[in-house]
């Protein structure tokens, strides 16, 4: 079953027919349901559920969310859900995503292979954070649990610096003249791939998790002006230093699973 704020992706999910039950009647959507999946961005969630709470027959449900950020948000979801023992919140984060939105943009097989972070919380149980587990298992990602903060300090690294790092490599590269775009090869599009991501979504996230990427933003100011410093210094050995060890890691990567 799927909810949707606006009557025209109500409209749109029955036309491609991707659902059993679509709504903007969120009371019709969960009423039964055993598992909540919150797919909204990460400052809607806190209010949603408190929606959620006004509705009858929600007990023993379990919630979880797609968010890219996990302190703020499972603080003040499990702070709503203190005075509901028979509602459980599982905060979740599958590594996959695409840089277009809408439905039409949706692939039924990503999150094969995918790593899925759970964050259980205060109103998290064993039981619980297993069901999601579970849940997520069957869509086919390899799963791992990370305490919310955890969480926010890796994919601040991770996904959220190389984000603003695109978009600042865009901005440098064809801020001087666009026109040098018509020349770009797969090098440029590659590397700034996620920087056509929703601008407006990834303000929201970086900013509230600010507290990590800040740190991460200074780290790779400061490999910028390394970089700089032997450029101008003409020392290709520390050069290829550093481009060899970047290498290195990034031809590692993959070969560290979840379990």
């Amino acid at each position: 079953r799927l909810w949707a704020r606006r009557a025209a992706a109500v409209e749109e999910i029955n036309r491609l027919q991707i659902a059993d039950l679509a709504s903007t009647d969120l009371q019709q959507v969960v009423d039964g349901v055993d598992l909540i999946i919150l797919a909204t961005p990460v400052g809607v969630m806190p209010a949603l559920v408190e929606r959620l709470l006004e509705l009858p027959d929600l007990t023993g449900a379990i919630l979880t969310d797609l968010g890219s950020v996990k302190g703020n948000v499972v603080a003040a979801i499990d702070a709503r859900l203190a005075g509901s023992a028979d509602i459980h919140f599982v905060g979740s984060h599958p590594m996959a995503g695409k840089e277009q939105a809408g439905i039409e943009h949706a692939s039924a097989d990503l999150f094969q292979g995918a790593a899925c972070v759970l964050t259980p919380g205060a109103t998290s149980t064993e039981i619980a954070t297993a069901t999601v587990e579970d849940f997520w298992k069957a869509l086919g990602c390899r799963t791992l649990r990370m305490r919310p903060d955890e969480h926010d300090a890796a994919v601040a690294r991770i996904s959220h610096l190389p984000h603003l790092a695109a978009s600042l490599v865009v901005a440098s590269a064809l801020g001087v003249d666009p026109s040098f775009g018509r020349i770009a090869g797969a090098g440029l599009r590659d590397t700034t791939r996620v920087a056509s991501g929703p601008p407006g979504m990834w303000a929201e996230i970086l900013l509230e998790n600010s507290p990590a990427i800040i740190p991460a933003l200074k780290d790779l100011s400061a490999k910028l002006n390394e970089a700089l410093r032997l450029l101008e210094s003409g020392n290709s050995d520390q050069l290829e230093a550093l481009l060899r060890h970047a290498k290195e890691q990034r031809d590692g990567l993959g070969n560290h699973d979840a379990d």
